[in-house]
């Protein structure tokens, strides 16, 4: 068991005294305990991070190397419920890898390799298997084929690998992360909207039954990412922290924490959140605390 924020405490702190007041973080910091909802294993061949939200929503990132200084990222929905809203589906995962893993620079990785087995989402029929190819081809072969969902220049629409990234959820910040959505609430920490734009090809689990998702290229379950640029370092060197976004905004956050510590610059990315939903003008629901800490928007 390790100390949480209560959203809804941060929040009511921050509406009453301003964000001048964050000068008051280390008080914050026991405001709540909860039980476990996450959490990262390094097990020598891999390093495994999974986090679940309050409202079901969960993920896993798991980590692994390849020969010629490759990392491997496996990035699933792993949510028990099927996908329902834009908010359910798995559109972003930022994380570090540094040379002396919570210190030191970060590994210069570039993108290599990105895919997916896509599908075209019909909410009164099975989903279909679908091959796309940018800016706007969709095949349906038999067998299904994998897509290549690497995204570079305006309408790829697919997943955008972003380095010399610095999202404060930990220390030091994360320096990469891979998305399909934009996520502006995280300026200047974002993707390219005009490269994807829309949820198109966030990750969902099950059978589409609703209208929101409806008659939508999405990619079913998981996705793989490789990274070059590995060489020279270890899979122990990948950094105890990541932050997977649900949603465009993103909607839903899943930060994991390293074992028994909840940084204090996670306290951070919540400020600069709420001050985002202020500035659209939108809301945020309050949560229950958790060791993963999650921000879930209305």
């Amino acid at each position: 068991m390790v100390t949480s924020i209560s959203l809804f405490a941060v929040i009511t702190f921050l509406k009453r005294f301003g964000f001048a007041a964050v000068a008051l973080a280390p008080a914050l910091a026991l405001l709540s305990t909860a039980p476990s909802h996450g959490g990262v294993i390094y097990t020598g061949s891999s390093v495994v991070f999974s986090g679940t939200a309050a409202g079901g929503q969960a993920a896993r990132a798991t980590f692994t190397s390849g020969t010629g200084g490759v990392l491997k990222l496996l990035l699933e929905n792993t949510s028990a419920s099927a996908s329902r809203a834009p908010e359910d589906l798995l559109t972003s995962v930022y994380f570090n890898v540094l040379s002396g893993t919570t210190t030191g620079t970060p590994a210069p990785l570039t993108y290599q390799n990105a895919t997916g087995q896509v599908y075209l989402t019909m909410r009164n029929m099975p989903d279909k298997p679908a091959s796309y190819v940018p800016p706007n081809t969709v095949t349906f072969p038999n067998p299904p084929q994998p897509s290549n969902l690497q995204a570079f220049v305006a309408n790829d629409d697919t997943w955008q690998f972003k380095s010399g990234l610095s999202l404060v959820a930990s220390s030091p910040p994360l320096a990469f992360g891979v998305g399909t959505v934009g996520n502006s609430a995280l300026s200047p920490n974002n993707f390219n909207g005009n490269i994807v734009n829309g949820f198109d090809f966030g990750i969902y689990v099950g059978e589409v039954t609703t209208q929101p998702l409806d008659n939508t290229l999405l990619v079913k379950n998981s996705a793989h990412f490789e990274f070059a640029g590995f060489g020279g370092f270890n899979l122990a060197q990948v950094s105890p922290h990541v932050v997977f976004g649900f949603g465009t905004n993103p909607d839903c956050i899943i930060s994991v924490p390293e074992p028994g510590t909840l940084s204090l610059a996670a306290f951070g990315l919540l400020a600069a959140l709420v001050t985002a939903r202020r500035l659209r003008g939108g809301r945020m629901k309050s949560v229950r605390p958790a060791e993963t800490l999650e921000i879930c928007g209305a």
